[in-house]
């Protein structure tokens, strides 16, 4: 943790880490929030979870591992958001990404919306055509269309089905009619949703992922309103009744060893004025995956 005094200006690097070594992980700042539908504000969370990330240690007690240890952090300079719309945005994206190897490269992306996270699915794809989606999420984000627009944060999970990514969306608990119909409607072995109120022990709700998962690679797309709003106020749509910070943690920890992941974002975080909280629990989050996973590694080889 930095003890610097710095202008929010020059919180310009995640976790403010000063290695070299361990896994090479770009961090890629997305300020989008074109599509929002309720609250405003996911446009300040890259660089709200950026400034938060330079409080947070990397030392985790409970594993006895060190993040800094594992893993060194490229920040991305910030995407521009065109205003004419995700079409656009999305394209500003596949450039980017077009100078990157989706076999190698992991990506930390912070939102901005969800809807960011479509040419990511994309991406590890190509380099993966047994991906699997991890959304953590309150919201099933299944509509075909929501606000005139198949691009909306309330689509992209359904775009991943376009894609014919299986996926498993964990914490769910608001959804339209029609999207609890097509859950339904779904082969057991293309979608798994695990509502929020059906949510066993973390160990044996990741047992189950793991089943599901059967050792493919894996993308981990979270919108930081599936954990409880009592954690993270700070979001454009937050409903009761989320998933609690310590069930997550142990959840992750036990997610592996199991399939790897290839990247991740961290989505919907909307800074509130004169608070830290919901950004530092995104940064808590993302440091508890990353070490839980790359741990997970070290273990192994």
């Amino acid at each position: 943790m930095t003890t610097a005094t710095r202008a929010d200006a020059m919180y310009s690097h995640f976790l403010d880490l000063d290695t070299h070594h361990g896994r090479h992980i770009f961090v890629w700042p997305v300020p989008y929030q074109g599509t929002v539908s309720f609250m405003g504000g996911t446009k300040s969370g890259p660089e709200a979870i950026l400034k938060a990330s330079y409080q947070i240690e990397t030392f985790d007690p409970q594993l006895g591992v060190d993040l800094a240890d594992m893993a060194h952090f490229a920040t991305l300079p910030p995407v521009h958001c065109p205003a004419s719309g995700p079409h656009e945005l999305h394209a500003a994206m596949r450039t980017v990404l077009a100078n990157h190897d989706p076999g190698k490269d992991f990506f930390v992306t912070l939102g901005g919306e969800h809807s960011i996270a479509l040419p990511l699915f994309e991406f590890y794809q190509k380099a993966h055509p047994d991906l699997v989606i991890l959304q953590i999420d309150a919201h099933s984000d299944l509509r075909t269309t929501y606000e005139h627009t198949p691009l909306s944060h309330a689509c992209i999970m359904a775009r991943a089905r376009d894609l014919g990514l299986p996926a498993i969306q964990v914490g769910i608990r608001s959804l339209c009619r029609e999207e609890y119909e097509y859950i339904t409607a779904q082969p057991d072995h293309e979608l798994m949703t695990v509502f929020a109120w059906d949510l066993d022990t973390p160990e044996k709700t990741a047992r189950a992922v793991n089943t599901f998962l059967a050792g493919r690679p894996v993308y981990l797309s979270f919108d930081i309103d599936g954990l409880d709003p009592s954690l993270v106020p700070g979001t454009g749509t937050p409903e009761p009744g989320g998933i609690d910070y310590a069930w997550m943690r142990e959840f992750f920890a036990h997610l592996w060893p199991g399939s790897p992941l290839v990247g991740m974002d961290m989505c919907e975080v909307a800074p509130i004025p004169g608070s830290v909280v919901s950004e530092s629990v995104a940064v808590k989050a993302i440091v508890r995956i990353l070490t839980c996973f790359l741990n997970s590694q070290s273990e192994t080889t």
